[in-house]
This record gives C-alpha cells, sequence and structure tokens, in this order.
C-alpha cells in the first residue's frame, strides 16, 4: 500500500507518468494535486484549466502554466525511487538524442543530469564542469535523498555557478536570490529587504506546519461527520425495517378497512426516508470531496515538508499557503444528523375508533425536538384585550428552511405578564389546515406580556417572545393575524382546562425555564471556622469579560461578567476586527498580579442538545496574553493552566479535566453521564498564589478542594481566560465573580 500511495505521488495523476523536468515536469495546481506540463497544456479551454482528480477550475491565460509553479523536489524523489526501490537504469541525457543511447553510470549532482561513463569522462575534463561533483550509479542506490537534489544556483546572466543564500522578501521578488544579485540588482536602498535564506526557510517552514496544524484538525471534523452520516444512513435502513414491521402489526386486525391507509402510510415512510437518505448522502458527498481536498492539502504539504530543501519549498510555500488558509476558512458540516432518522410510527386512533379515524390514523414523523429547535420560526402579534386571539404562530422548518407539517407535537405555551404572573395559552394544532401551531390567549389587561414556548420538553427562547395586549382603539390592522376563526375558537374552549389557574413564579422557577440561567446567589456561609474573608491578605480584584476579545461564536453580555456560546438574535451585531479569531472564547480586562494572592468566582452552567463524542465544553485558565489566540483552545501553551471539561471517551461522560503544556495531570467526571438533555450548573473558585506559585481550584458550591497547579511560571504576566465551544451541540454560559461579589473563600492549605 506505502508502494502504491509513492508511485501516486510520482506520477502524474492524468497521464500515469513518472515526473521529470522535460514534457512531465510536476505543476502544483491551486488545489495542491500535481498533473504534468503535457496533460495541463491538454486541459487548458477557455482560459481556464480543470484539475483530473477533484475538477476544480482555474485561470490560465494564453496557455501560461506560470501560475502554477514546477515542484522541482518531486523530479529528485523519482529519481531516487526508481533507482533505490524499482531498480531501474537510467540513459544518458547527454548522448541520449543520438540513435545509440548508452546506460547512465553516474550522475552530476551541479548539471542534474545522468552521464554515460563516455560523457562523465568528458565532464571530467571540461575545464567549467571539472569541479563538479559525480555520483556512480551503484552508489546513489544506497544515497540518500540528499544526493539527489541538485544544487539550486542562480539562472541570471554573469552569475551562473552562484548558489542561493539570500532570499528577497520585498513585494514584487519574494525569491532566492544569489550574492552577486544582492549586491548588483537587491540593495537596500533600492527597497529591496535581503535576508539569509535559512532564516526565511525555517520561519516560513513554521508558518506552514502551523496551517497544516490547523487543516488537519479541520480534517478531523470531517473524518468524523463522514463517519456519523455512514453510521446513521445504516440506522435510518434498520429504523425504516423496524417501522415498516410496526406498522404491519398494528393494521393486522383491521386489514380490510385500513389497506388503502396503510399503503399511504408505508409510501410515505418510504417517501420520507428516502428524503432523508438523500439529504444524509448528498452531506456525504459533499464532505467526502471536501475531505479530499483536507487529505490531499495534508499530504501535499507533509511532502513538501519532508522532501524539499529551503529553495524548492520557498518556491512552493505561497501555494501551500494560500490552499491552506482557503482550506482553513470552508467550514465543515458537523451537524450531527443522527436526530433526522429516529422515524417512529405514532399508533394514534386505533381500537374501538378505527372506523371513524381511518383517515387519520398513524403518522410517520422523523423528526425529535433537538432538530425542531434550531429550525422553528415564531411569528409575534399584538392582540386585543380581553379577545379570545393568537399571538403566537409555531412553524417547523427541515435543515433547509422548508416548512414541516408535523402534527401531533407536545408543544406547551406559557404566558408570563409584567410581574411574572402566568397562564397557560391554549395550543391549537393546524399542521394539516395552515402547516403551524397557534397559541390561543386572551389578555385580562393592557400590557406586555412574555411567551415561553416549550417543545417536546425544550425551551426554544430562554428570553421568550414579547408580545403586547392593546385595547381595540389602540391597535392597527396587524392584529387581524392574531384573530381566529369560530372552528378554532371552539377548539381553544374544547381544550380550556377549566383547573387552570393563575400561579406566581419563584425565582427557582424562573430560573429552570431558562436552560442559559446561571446560579446568581450563593448557599448560607460556613462558619468562621471553615472559611477565610476576603478582607484580609487575598486580593478579589474587580475582574471583567472583553467583549471585543470575544471570538465570533460567542457573546458578553452587557454586564460584561456574563459569556453565553449562542449568539442572542436580538443584538446589534458588533465590530469583530478586534475579535480572537482561533481561540473560542474571551480574556479577562487585567492580568493577575506577580506577588500577592488573587481570587475569583465563575458561575459555568451548560446543557448538552446533542451527542458528543470528546468534544470540549468549557476552558478556564491562566496564559499569558501573547499565546491565547493561536490556537483554538489555550492547553497545550507551555505557560498556560487550565481547567477544562470535555466529552470523556473512558468514561463515557463529562469530566473535568487540568492541563498544562498539552499534558493532562487531572480527570475527574462532573456528570453520571452525557446524553442529549444532561444539564449542569456549579460554582469554581480560583485562587493565584503568587508567592507559593500555585493555583488552587476550588469547587465553592460544594465547599471542597479540587486541584491544585504548581510551579506556575511567573516572570510574565498571567490573564484570566475563558472559552466557550461547540454551539451546534452545547448551549453553555458562564458568569465570572468578583470584587464585592465575593463574600468567602475556602481556607486552603498551601503548606504541601
Amino acid at each position: 500500500m506505502a508502494s502504491n500511495m509513492m508511485e501516486q505521488f510520482l506520477t502524474c495523476i492524468e497521464c500515469k507518468e513518472y515526473f521529470d523536468g522535460d514534457l512531465h515536469a510536476p505543476h502544483v495546481l491551486p488545489c495542491l494535486h500535481t498533473c504534468c506540463t503535457q496533460c495541463l497544456k491538454s486541459r487548458i479551454s477557455k482560459d481556464e484549466v480543470q484539475c483530473p482528480e477533484c475538477r476544480e477550475k482555474f485561470k490560465a491565460s494564453n496557455n501560461d502554466l506560470s501560475g502554477f509553479p514546477v515542484d522541482n523536489a518531486r523530479k529528485h524523489i523519482v529519481d531516487c525511487y526508481r533507482i533505490q526501490k524499482k531498480n531501474e537504469e537510467y540513459l544518458c541525457d547527454e548522448c541520449g538524442t543520438s540513435s545509440v543511447k548508452e546506460r547512465a553510470t553516474s550522475r552530476c549532482k551541479e548539471c542534474d543530469e545522468f552521464l554515460c561513463e563516455k560523457c562523465t569522462d568528458a565532464h571530467q575534463r571540461t575545464k567549467l564542469t571539472r569541479r563538479h561533483q559525480l555520483i556512480s550509479s551503484e552508489k546513489l542506490k544506497n544515497s540518500p535523498l540528499e544526493e539527489f537534489h541538485n544544487k539550486q544556483t542562480c539562472a541570471v546572466e554573469g552569475h551562473e555557478g552562484q548558489p542561493f543564500s539570500f532570499y528577497c522578501t520585498s513585494k514584487g521578488c519574494a525569491r532566492p536570490v544569489c550574492s552577486v544579485c544582492v549586491v548588483r540588482n537587491h540593495q537596500q536602498n533600492g527597497g529591496h529587504e535581503v535576508r539569509d535564506i535559512n532564516d526565511v526557510y525555517i520561519e516560513n517552514k513554521r508558518l506552514v506546519e502551523g496551517q497544516l496544524l490547523d487543516v488537519k484538525h479541520k480534517k478531523t471534523s470531517a473524518d468524523e461527520a463522514i463517519e456519523l452520516i455512514e453510521d446513521n444512513i445504516q440506522n435510518l435502513y434498520l429504523k425504516e425495517s423496524g417501522v415498516d414491521e410496526e406498522i404491519e402489526a398494528q393494521f393486522s386486525e383491521c386489514i380490510k378497512i385500513l389497506e388503502k391507509r396503510k399503503e399511504e402510510l408505508k409510501e410515505k415512510l418510504a417517501s420520507v426516508s428516502q428524503e432523508k437518505k438523500k439529504d444524509l448522502e448528498g452531506r456525504l458527498d459533499h464532505l467526502t470531496k471536501q475531505k479530499g481536498q483536507l487529505d490531499q492539502a495534508c499530504k501535499f504539504t507533509d511532502d513538501l515538508l519532508q522532501y524539499s530543501n529551503a529553495a524548492e519549498f520557498l518556491v512552493m510555500k505561497d501555494q501551500v499557503l494560500n490552499r491552506m488558509a482557503q482550506l482553513k476558512n470552508q467550514p465543515v458540516d458537523v451537524f450531527p444528523p443522527h436526530a433526522s432518522t429516529d422515524i417512529k410510527f405514532q399508533a394514534t386512533n386505533m381500537g374501538d375508533d378505527f372506523v371513524n379515524f381511518s383517515q387519520s390514523m398513524g403518522s410517520v414523523s422523523v423528526a425529535t425536538p433537538i432538530e425542531f429547535l434550531p429550525n422553528t420560526r415564531v411569528q409575534v402579534h399584538d392582540i386585543v384585550v380581553g379577545k379570545e386571539q393568537s399571538p403566537l404562530l409555531i412553524t417547523m422548518n427541515e435543515n433547509h428552511s422548508r416548512p414541516l407539517s408535523e402534527a401531533d407535537l407536545d408543544i406547551k405555551v406559557e404566558i408570563l405578564n409584567g410581574k411574572n404572573y402566568r397562564s397557560q395559552a391554549v395550543v391549537l394544532d393546524k399542521t394539516r389546515s395552515q402547516g403551524c401551531y397557534k397559541a390561543v390567549f386572551t389578555a385580562p389587561k393592557p400590557g406586555e406580556y412574555r411567551a415561553l414556548v416549550k417543545i417536546m420538553g425544550m425551551l426554544l427562547e430562554p428570553e421568550g417572545y414579547v408580545f403586547k395586549a392593546k385595547r381595540i382603539d389602540d391597535i392597527g390592522s396587524e392584529s387581524s393575524l392574531a384573530y381566529l376563526t369560530a372552528t378554532e375558537k371552539k377548539e381553544a374552549k374544547d381544550a380550556i382546562d377549566s383547573d387552570s389557574q393563575e400561579i406566581k413564579y419563584g425565582a427557582n422557577e424562573i430560573e429552570k425555564l431558562n436552560l442559559q440561567a446561571l446560579a446568581t446567589s450563593r448557599g448560607k456561609p460556613l462558619a468562621s471556622s471553615e472559611i477565610k474573608t476576603a478582607v484580609g491578605e487575598i486580593i478579589c480584584p474587580d475582574l471583567s469579560l472583553d467583549p471585543l476579545a470575544a471570538h465570533p461564536q460567542n457573546e458578553v453580555l452587557e454586564n460584561l461578567k456574563t459569556m453565553n456560546n449562542q449568539k442572542s438574535r436580538h443584538r446589534t451585531p458588533r465590530n469583530l476586527s478586534q475579535a480572537f479569531q482561533n481561540f473560542r472564547g474571551t480574556i479577562g480586562n487585567r492580568s493577575l498580579g506577580r506577588t500577592g494572592r488573587y481570587y475569583f468566582e465563575v458561575n459555568v452552567s451548560f446543557f448538552i442538545k446533542r451527542s458528543l463524542r470528546q468534544d470540549l465544553v468549557f476552558e478556564i485558565g491562566l496564559c499569558r496574553k501573547s499565546d491565547v489566540d493561536k490556537h483554538y483552545t489555550i492547553d497545550n501553551h507551555a505557560f498556560s493552566y487550565v481547567v477544562c471539561a470535555r466529552k470523556c471517551h473512558i468514561c463515557q461522560t463529562i469530566c473535568l479535566q487540568g492541563w498544562n503544556n498539552g499534558q493532562r495531570f487531572y480527570h475527574s467526571p462532573i456528570t453520571e453521564n452525557s446524553p442529549p438533555g444532561t444539564s449542569f450548573k456549579t460554582t469554581y473558585g480560583f485562587l493565584l498564589d503568587a508567592r507559593q506559585r500555585q493555583w488552587v481550584v476550588v469547587d465553592a458550591k460544594n465547599r471542597r478542594f479540587i486541584l491544585r497547579f504548581k510551579n506556575i511560571d511567573l516572570n510574565k504576566p498571567l490573564w484570566p481566560v475563558f472559552g466557550l465551544y461547540n454551539p451546534d451541540l452545547i448551549n453553555s454560559s458562564l458568569t465570572v465573580r468578583s470584587g464585592k461579589d465575593i463574600s468567602s473563600i475556602l481556607e486552603v492549605p498551601f503548606d504541601y
């Protein structure tokens, strides 16, 4: 298999010929696939060339291939591979055009030519080439790859033989140059900036390696998404088979009356299943193509880093960086589609009433609340006081925003007035006639109301939907959308629970309704023997979150204390010019001192919406400011000290972990399991003792010690950093408590 992969790397993807320095010179396209000169020219049409592998098209005006650089290292690898692995013989490049082609016995490293015995003797006698380094064919069979690379020399007239020792980094140049070029054509007073070629090579090599790491992370996401979709396609077939059997069982006792209806449902099942399979297969095709691009980019770059010398690498680095930047910014659709495969057959209206309800018996459903929530549209209308009207129209949509007519969903709507009194609205299922659900409510008095919508037990919008009840003289024509028909009024009357009454919300009940709500109060203070107050030598700095630095996927609220991983749909878009581009979070407004003891707390809560693999939930740490935005997380930096929560593949639950310099040293479960619907909420305390060079993490809610970081490096300031991850899978939020918000601190011994 390795041999086949090497063959693919060293041959043209179109004609399968080995690359050489002539008609089959290896040209690298922007997609990082490689095609030889001859094939590339044959594929140019209308000033465009199409990659034979991925079918991407690129501009190639006037048959100009200069935009597709030649990978010079590839030819040398071909020579090495064919001589050492394939044991092939080469013909002389000097006398090869004659009728009798002699077998090559040596290779000139400077000329990059294979020579026969006669041409070797002539090469050693000629004044211009007598000092060239010749290596025999036998020796080449055991020589390292470096021996096959020719010395890159300047091609400018008069500079022949001068090695590339420098690199001009000025705009418009960006190429290797020799010492003569530097003196004559690339002087500093002429606007040129010349640097040592090895320094530029190392600098750009590190840049490409960093980009490669990011692309490999993206590739991992694509691999996981493809695996998940493939699993769910298989699961969809199994579910389809199971539901088919269930339908047969339900209809066995009333086969004569329900035969037609049964076939309708089976057709609906096949249609829904086919549509979902088509959607999943479409995603799979897209991700497979994207993964192919990522694979090619990673493979090419790995090979470039491994096999190219400095000059060869720098010729290719712009092409590679452009492709890396393009692939890095391409989103990978990691939305877990498994919820879409849970096809169910609803055995409704069966038994004694099956004759009357034969036309509505049973249904095939595919969606779950996890799929509904992100794609639910709620239309809000003001209503007239004292009138039975509909302030909310609730419409379900697919992933592609097409309306769904899923009936019999468990939808509840609670209405809160200005004093937090609640009333239960009546929800009418109008999916068959109007494609939506209607919430029916009669406002007793004018004012502003807030509606909380739950779909199958899950809160749709934590802040609720605000509407107004107005007197009939104050409301405009738009209220007509809220009116009910006579039939709808009768349906609402039949559905009203005669025992319903207004109940006042307590503080805890309101908090439970909001999945992102955070605990803002502490329990009773411990006895004085158990705690130390913040009045003494421990400093509780007034810490807040930087809203400008927050990554675009997160949002810092106006109090500058709370950050959510879900952007509010009601807020004005912010300026992202100062926001972190890599790290998924924000930074505190100040660093912690190098002397003294500092303490702050963080309230953390999260709710799992979809199944996790080894996904990160939150991250709280201390880090040097210059390191924060280098990567997606901060746990791999040498001077970062991180507490994070993530799905653990060992425990199969959410675990709290301690990290430093990419190494995990602490690990403890914080939830019993982690299926969708799991929620968690607690308060962590963080105490930095600069004198002891320790950072201690405690459970401030349950008043217990968790873990300790020792030998903290305080040579440079450390900044509090806060990250929230995977908004598609998790609703999470954190709130910083500091300054006057701290009433007590758990006493932690520092004598060990």
